[in-house]
This record gives C-alpha cells, sequence and structure tokens, in this order.
C-alpha cells in the first residue's frame, strides 16, 4: 500500500502531510532549519567546483599540468557530510515522531513501502529526500504537486524485445560514445533506435523529426535523452537538441501524450537539472520519468546508465534499478565521483507500477514466471487442503462437496431444471419400525425373515422385474429360511425375477446369502459399500465383486433382453468403470474422476419409497411393479447396520435435507438403501457426475493469477477487482450449469481464492 507525504514551505517552517489507506491521515509542522539552504548551496557549489576542476580539467601548455588551488574533492566531501546531518538532524525532530512511526510500521508489517513524495517550492525539491533513514523496506519515489493528467495503461500487447527510442542531443563539450556503447550492449533485450542532430539540419526541420519520432504508430516502451537540459517553470523545462536549439515540454506535450498511449512507460534524461522536467512530464500523464536534479558530469552519467541498464535486464524494475545503482555510485565509486549518488531522482505517476524490461528468450521468460514467496506458500496450502482425504464430512474438501451439491439443488429449483422421474420404475420397499411392528416381529438384528419372505412374496405376486435384497444373510436363521428360500425359488420360477443380494467383505471373505436361503449359484451378488456419496465403480478384479447397485442395473437390462443371470449384460454407461487416475489416486486417498451421488436431484424423482408393511396391508396404493427394479433395505430402524445398530442410518448430506425440507419430511439421516436407489438411477439414466479435482485447478488458477500479475494493463486496482468479481461470480454460474448439462463438477472455491490470493500484492501495490 502505497503512502504519500506532501511537505510544503510557508515562511520558517514546513507542513507534512502523510496520506494513505482509505482516508488515513497525518499532519505535522517542523520549523525548517536556518542554516539548511545555506547547507545546500555551500555543498552545490563544492559539487560543481569538483566536477568541473578535476574530471573536467583541460591539459595546459607543453610540458606544464594546471594545478587547482583548492581541494575540491575534500571540499566537497565535507560539504556533503554537513548538508546530510543537518538534513537528517531535522528528518529526526519529535514533531515528525508519529509520521516517522507510521511509514517505519508499515513496512515492518508490510515488507515493503512505497512514499511517493511531493516538496514545494522548488528549493525544498533539490534537497536529497532519498536519503531519508526510514530504513531499507522504504522505497521513496518522488510526484509532482500538479497532475493534470491520468497515466496510460501498461500496454500488455507489445511482445518481444522493449522498444528504445534514443535521442543524443546537443553534443557540445559532451561525448556520447559511452551512452552509445551502455545501449547497444542490451541489444539481446532492447530494440534501440537513435537520432539526433546532423550537422546542417535545420532547426525546425529537426524539431519535426524529433516529434515525429516520439508519436511513432509503432509505439516506444523507454524515451532515453542525453544531452544538455535545464530548468524552465514556464515551460516544463527544456532539453537541447542541437547548438542553439532546443525543445521544451510544452512543445513536447501533444506528442508525449500520444507515445503515451501508444505504450511509453519509462522516460530517462541523462541530462542537468531535470526536475522541471519530470513535474512536467508526469503532469502530463507519463508512468515514470528518472532525472538529474543537478548538473551531471559526462562520465557520472555514463557509468549511472551502464549500471541501470545492467539491473533492468536483470528483471528489476526502474525503480529497484534506480536505487541499486545508486547504491553503486555510493559504495564503489565514492571516491571518484563523491555525491553523484545524491542527484537521480525518480519520479512516477501515483498510479504507475514500476516499469519492467520484457525478458527475451525461454530461460528469462521462464524467470519471470518463476512464482514469488507468497505465490508458492498460496499454491502448497490449497493444495494441501485440496489433498486432504474426504473420510469425514468435517474435512474441507468433504464438507465443500456437500455444500456445493446443495446450492447444485438450490440452483435446480430456481432454474427449473428438475429432472423427471426415470422411465424405468425404481421402487424402495423400506423396512421401517412400523413394519416391524404390525408383522409382529421379534428380532431386529439379525433381521426377521419371515418379514423378508413377506416382503420376496408379495413383490413376486406383482411382477418386480429386478429385486435386491440389500441385507446379509450369511447366517442361518432355521425357523425361518425355508420360508425365505421357497418365496425366493417362486420369484425365479415363476416370475422369472432376477434376485440381486448384497454381500461385504470381512477377514478377506465375501459373505454371501446362506445355502439354506438360496442357492449362490442361482442370483448375483454386489458389493453393498458406499463410499462417501461417490459412485462404486465397477473393478476389473474378477475376484471382487461388481457394487450391488451395478449388479442391480445389469439385471434389469438382461430382464430386457430376456437373458438368465449367466448371460453377461453390459449396456452401462462407460462411466460405470474404475477410471485409471481413480485408481491411481487411491494410493494417496483420493478420488479423482470418481463420479458423485449427484443428491441435488430430489428423492421423489429417483425412487418411489415405500413401508414394507404397505405391501400386505393396502397393496391398491402400491405404484405399478411392472418391470420395475426393487430394492429391499432398511428403512431408518434403530438396529439397522452390520457392524454396529445404526450404522446404516447416516447423517443425510445437506442437498438431501433440502429437498425433504422443501416436502415438509424432514430427514436428518440417510439409509444404505436410499444411496443405492440413487447409484442405481445415475446407472440406468447414464447421469453419472464426475468432478474435477480441487487440486487440478487449483494449478490451473495458479498459472491464470501469474499470468494476471504478470500482463495486467490496467494501472488501478479497482478495475482489477472489478474483473475478478465478475469472473468469478460468471464461472460460478458457468460450473452450476456445467453440472446439470454436461454431468461435470468444477470446483469453485479454491481455485477462485487461488487467483484471488496471487493478484492480492497486485491489488495492493496499486491501492
Amino acid at each position: 500500500m502505497p503512502y504519500h507525504l506532501t511537505v510544503h514551505k510557508v515562511d520558517r517552517s514546513c507542513l507534512f502531510d502523510l496520506s494513505w489507506g482509505e482516508g488515513q491521515r497525518l499532519t505535522a509542522s517542523a520549523m525548517f532549519p536556518v542554516g539548511l539552504l545555506s547547507r545546500y548551496k555551500a555543498w552545490q557549489r563544492a559539487y560543481i567546483g569538483y566536477y568541473k576542476q578535476a574530471l573536467r580539467g583541460r591539459v595546459g601548455a607543453a610540458g606544464q599540468v594546471a594545478v587547482s588551488t583548492v581541494d575540491w574533492h575534500s571540499q566537497l566531501v565535507q560539504a556533503e557530510a554537513r548538508l546530510l546531518s543537518e538534513f537528517h538532524t531535522w528528518l529526526k525532530q519529535g514533531e515528525l515522531y508519529d509520521l516517522r512511526q507510521e511509514v517505519q510500521s508499515a513496512a515492518q508489517t508490510e515488507g515493503m513501502v512505497e512514499l511517493f513524495l511531493t516538496c514545494t517550492p522548488l528549493d525544498l525539491a533539490r534537497l536529497p529526500w532519498e536519503t531519508w533513514e526510514f530504513g531499507p523496506p522504504v522505497q521513496i519515489v518522488r510526484s509532482p504537486a500538479t497532475i493534470r493528467a491520468t497515466t496510460g495503461q501498461r500496454q500488455t500487447w507489445r511482445r518481444g524485445k522493449a522498444r528504445v527510442l534514443a535521442i543524443l542531443g546537443d553534443e557540445t563539450g559532451l561525448n556520447f560514445r559511452g551512452e552509445r556503447h551502455a545501449l547497444d550492449a542490451q541489444r539481446r533485450l532492447m530494440d534501440i533506435h537513435y537520432m539526433g542532430w546532423q550537422p546542417g539540419e535545420h532547426p525546425t526541420a529537426l524539431k519535426q523529426r524529433v516529434c515525429e519520432a516520439i508519436a511513432d504508430p509503432l509505439g516506444w516502451d523507454v524515451l532515453f535523452f542525453a544531452g544538455h537540459s535545464n530548468e524552465a517553470a514556464l515551460v516544463g523545462g527544456q532539453i537541447a537538441i542541437a547548438p542553439q536549439t532546443a525543445l521544451t515540454v510544452k512543445d513536447l506535450a501533444p506528442y508525449l501524450q500520444t507515445a503515451q498511449q501508444r505504450g511509453l512507460q519509462f522516460a530517462l534524461f541523462n541530462s542537468c537539472s531535470g526536475l522541471d522536467i519530470a513535474q512536467g512530464l508526469i503532469s502530463l500523464g507519463l508512468s515514470q520519468v528518472a532525472i538529474m536534479r543537478e548538473p551531471i558530469h559526462n562520465e557520472v552519467a555514463q557509468t549511472f546508465l551502464v549500471q541501470l541498464l545492467q539491473r533492468l535486464v536483470q528483471q528489476q524494475n526502474v525503480q529497484e534499478a534506480l536505487h541499486g545503482a545508486c547504491q553503486f555510485l555510493k559504495a564503489e565509486q565514492n571516491l571518484t565521483y563523491p555525491s553523484a549518488y545524491l542527484v537521480p531522482s525518480l519520479f512516477r505517476h501515483p498510479t504507475s507500477i514500476p516499469y519492467r524490461v520484457e525478458a527475451g528468450g525461454w530461460r528469462s521468460w521462464l524467470q519471470r514466471w518463476r512464482p514469488t514467496r507468497h505465490e508458492t506458500l498460496t499454491a502448497i496450502t490449497l493444495t494441501l487442503i485440496g489433498l486432504i482425504p474426504a473420510y469425514e464430512s468435517w474435512v474441507p474438501q468433504a464438507w465443500l462437496m456437500d455444500r456445493r451439491v446443495e446450492v447444485q439443488a438450490r440452483y435446480r429449483e430456481l432454474t427449473g431444471q428438475v429432472p423427471p422421474p426415470p422411465s424405468t420404475p425404481l421402487v424402495l420397499v423400506q423396512v421401517d419400525g412400523d413394519s416391524f411392528i404390525r408383522w409382529g416381529a421379534t428380532t431386529y438384528n439379525p433381521i426377521d425373515r419371515s418379514l423378508l419372505a413377506a416382503v420376496v412374496t408379495e413383490l413376486t405376486q406383482r411382477g418386480a422385474a429386478v429385486i435386491g435384497i440389500d441385507y446379509i444373510l450369511d447366517l442361518a436363521q432355521p425357523a425361518h429360511d425355508v420360508a425365505l428360500n421357497q418365496a425366493l425359488k417362486q420369484a425365479l420360477t415363476l416370475n422369472q425375477s432376477q434376485l440381486v443380494f448384497a454381500t461385504t467383505r470381512q477377514q478377506g471373505i465375501w459373505l454371501d446369502p446362506h445355502p439354506q436361503v438360496i442357492n449362490r449359484y442361482s442370483i448375483q451378488t454386489g458389493d453393498s459399500w458406499v463410499p462417501w456419496w461417490r459412485f462404486l465403480p465397477r473393478r476389473s478384479n474378477p475376484d471382487w465383486p461388481a457394487p450391488f447397485s451395478y449388479e442391480l442395473a445389469v439385471a434389469y437390462h438382461r430382464h430386457q433382453q430376456g437373458l438368465t443371470h449367466l448371460v453377461k449384460a453390459s449396456n452401462l454407461p462407460r462411466r460405470a468403470y474404475l477410471h485409471p487416475l481413480t485408481h491411481f489416486s487411491y494410493r494417496w486417498g483420493q478420488r479423482w474422476l470418481q463420479p458423485l451421488l449427484d443428491f441435488s436431484i430430489p428423492p421423489q424423482q429417483v425412487f418411489e419409497a415405500v413401508p414394507a408393511w404397505q405391501l400386505w396391508e393396502d397393496p391398491n396404493l402400491l405404484p405399478d411393479l411392472q418391470d420395475a427394479i426393487v430394492i429391499v433395505a432398511p428403512g431408518g430402524y434403530h438396529a439397522a447396520g452390520l457392524v454396529a445398530d445404526g450404522a446404516d442410518n447416516m447423517p443425510a448430506p445437506p442437498a438431501f435435507s433440502y429437498w425433504h425440507h422443501r416436502t415438509s419430511r424432514p430427514a436428518d439421516t440417510i439409509t444404505g438403501g436410499e444411496a443405492h436407489a440413487y447409484m442405481v438411477h445415475h446407472l440406468i439414466s447414464d447421469r453419472l457426475v464426475v468432478p474435477i479435482p480441487d487440486v487440478w485447478l487449483i494449478l490451473v488458477a495458479a498459472l491464470g493469477g501469474k499470468a494476471l500479475t504478470l500482463y495486467w494493463p490496467y494501472p488501478r486496482p479497482r478495475h482489477m477487482v472489478m474483473v475478478l468479481g465478475t469472473a468469478t461470480a460468471s464461472y460460478g454460474l458457468m460450473s452450476l450449469q456445467l453440472y446439470i448439462s454436461g454431468a461435470v463438477l468444477l470446483p469453485w472455491l479454491l481455485p477462485s481464492l487461488t487467483i484471488w490470493l496471487y493478484c492480492l500484492p497486485t491489488l495492493r501495490e496499486g491501492k
């Protein structure tokens, strides 16, 4: 989050106005030191004296050397020390404590703070504010008091090398060979175009040529000027493009605005006294301008340019590169070029983003795409959340899936997309507590098999095509096995019904019905496991029974074709088989691409529930069972369950409860029989919803978020917020509809959160 500090000098006092965030502000007033300007002027005299006498001295007559009588180096070093001491002492006054503390606290919290500094009048702006000792996380950039235009959008459509227009101006007393060499050394990443004065060229023609070059239709990324320049407040500064020929910022204004619209991001004026130039260009809307506040020696300018360019091609932005170049002058060249590090300044439009040279080559491209620490932490955290095995309803994966399917149920109802019942009748005969009472049963677990015999007999008489028994009947029950055996034989012989029994695995053995109940080879058995609201797929292992629901659907197809259970029939959808990726993901506790039980469909559109007692007490209310699939299963009584009493009564998924509440029949539990009914429905109606794993789309979203941070064209965060908000909502609606129309569930929350978290630094940076 950027901070904005305005320092305004009135008479002998200075008003400091610090603003940030959403209207937060601090103000302070401090007396301007009486001797500070005189210290600055003393430093300026020593600075000019040194660079005129030391580095630009002339060799005298043959055999003689002109010797300066003043040690300008010593004078400059002492003047710099006195100036900085006076300046920093003033800035450490108690009146500015709250202001300093606010900026430093923000830097400690956020890691890096941009402080946009505006100083008026111009004499105040000449001071070396960049040396204010806030600490390394605080980056001071300048901004003019008057800004009349918004900054241009970052042009992300231009690919390849950065286009650089290098204007080499009046070379009187200078030498541009160093600038040319420094620029040419970076041609791998920069497309350099030089232009400048040609001897004999008319000044008017030259001015026109410079202006037209700036407004080139192809646009520029960087504008570079080398030569003489000077302050001129009324016309925004001026640059000398040839001997006795100058252009003012006012002259260049329309062409610079055109260049800005065509992608111009950064301007560097490697020339003297550029405060007015920078302020004038930023006021026109240019994104960022680097200038020299004081006269600059030719060799210093070239050394500075070399360091700046080297850092730019290393993928540092202009702000980081300029700071690094100044630090180089201070640490490595201070003996040769004393005080030179105090002269460069970067001006930026408050809504701009520091320019960075586009990398070239695949290695540089990969380097740009390398995730930051924040991005890596975001991706790893959300991926781990997405990989937590969903074995309990409180696990994030399971909880999110349950809520998502509930939203799908609400969306179905809101949009009127509730499907009709399947063409194949599916009836769930529920053996509930009332059925036991009305039958007079004395045992609940194991179930009184005389009750089952009565149920099967009634179903046979009504022509049920397929009868599924969701009870494990592996143990003998001598008192009632004969009656049940006769009822089952009657179903097989008289009605040609297909019989399917549930089985389960205990200690490596599959529990088949007891021989006194039915001959194992006259029926089919199916695995009764309900895998956490996922569809149980058909395995390719011959020693592993097919799912109970799968065998019921196959049995119905056999019945339709007039086949016996000994003949294979495979008319089921391909998704009913275990996908290799699903099998592979089991190793890590995942269920990638394993179809869901689609509880977004109301139960009454899936099956018709009938209490078992109605079969013998009020058969006239029964649905037509001709060619129907009938599942006989526990109906919610407390003792239902194989491992423990009540194990067959599971907490109802939110979508299932939602539909029951809509029909004034609240349900806090769902039985295994109801889950099997959903599975059979999905098989016979080819309604197998495949969920795309969160992890897959988290990775896709991470790539999308990275692309947004790299190529987002707008400088203001509200544009990104609006686009991200619209895209998130649109993606949510699209995924809701795709679930219904395409039977594919696209995760929404974690991928959307990934993109938002990836873009968060950019949003905070642009505030």
